[in-house]
């Protein structure tokens, strides 16, 4: 026989292991009458691309506000009316669809080879002639002055790479971009625009305070003018985003295709 003590030691063990065994539920973050927002839901909408751009405090309140106004549109009967339900059906079977379609091509990944998208260019070269001057640059942002000029004067005695790898635990340095082609519209303010179209190819300019704090050094590598057809080498990102954008078209063309005849399935037109 098992002593009284004995008997508590062991149900308390055993309620300890299920606790353990019990899934810990996500702290939640808001909740409004029977809508909760979690920490672990907010991880994965903030992940999601659709919310790209979106910080922690930004998401919060945008959920806050659709579910006071989701809440409302509930009393006032909105959710159980005809149109209602047929927008939420078709929107339903179009979001199943494009996360089929993402999971898809996520699992079939693309990666042409350089002379798939050279002979892709130069079928549809005319289609990446520039329809405005365009400037392709390095442009490194910094949050403080000094270091901004340091490095300006690293980039005129060296080189774009050399100058990058130079400052690459350099914590003021809070942006760089390399060899990306800019419109005179995507160049603001405007104290950055006039110092671009000034510049000859390969020279830097000087440190640029766009923002109060916010410091920018600009090298020009090429000027692109409008009516001209590019270098494949210079629009080669533009050429591989455009050519795999048409290879997954057709692949998610083939897979329809492949899914009527493996499932026999009749479309009847009317």
């Amino acid at each position: 026989m098992l002593s009284s003590s004995k008997k508590i030691f062991i149900l308390l063990l055993l309620l300890l292991f299920a606790c353990s065994k019990e899934e810990k539920k996500s702290r939640e973050l808001v909740r409004i009458n029977d809508a909760v927002l979690t920490e672990d839901e907010l991880r994965i909408a903030l992940s999601d691309s659709r919310n790209y751009g979106k910080n922690r405090e930004e998401y919060i309140n945008d959920w806050i506000e659709q579910q006071i106004l989701y809440q409302q549109a509930v009393d006032e009967g909105i959710v159980n009316g005809s149109e209602y339900n047929l927008i939420f059906e078709t929107t339903r079977k179009k979001l199943a669809s494009s996360m089929l379609l993402e999971k898809l091509i996520e699992e079939n990944k693309f990666e042409p080879g350089s002379e798939e998208l050279e002979n892709y260019f130069e079928e549809y070269k005319n289609d990446f002639r520039f329809d405005n001057d365009e400037y392709r640059l390095n442009i490194a942002y910094f949050n403080n002055q000094e270091k901004a000029a340091q490095f300006r004067t690293l980039l005129i005695e060296s080189d774009w790479d050399k100058a990058l790898n130079a400052y690459r635990l350099e914590t003021s340095l809070t942006a760089t971009v390399s060899s990306e082609i800019y419109s005179d519209y995507r160049l603001q303010p405007v104290n950055l625009q006039r110092a671009v179209q000034v510049l000859m190819p390969g020279e830097v300019s000087i440190v640029l305070e766009t923002e109060p704090m916010k410091f920018v050094v600009v090298q020009l590598l090429e000027k692109l003018y409008e009516g001209d057809i590019p270098k494949f080498e210079t629009v080669l990102n533009e050429v591989k985003a455009r050519y795999i954008i048409v290879k997954n078209k057709d692949f998610v063309k083939q897979y329809i295709n492949k899914l009527i005849e493996d499932h026999n399935i009749e479309i009847k037109r009317y």
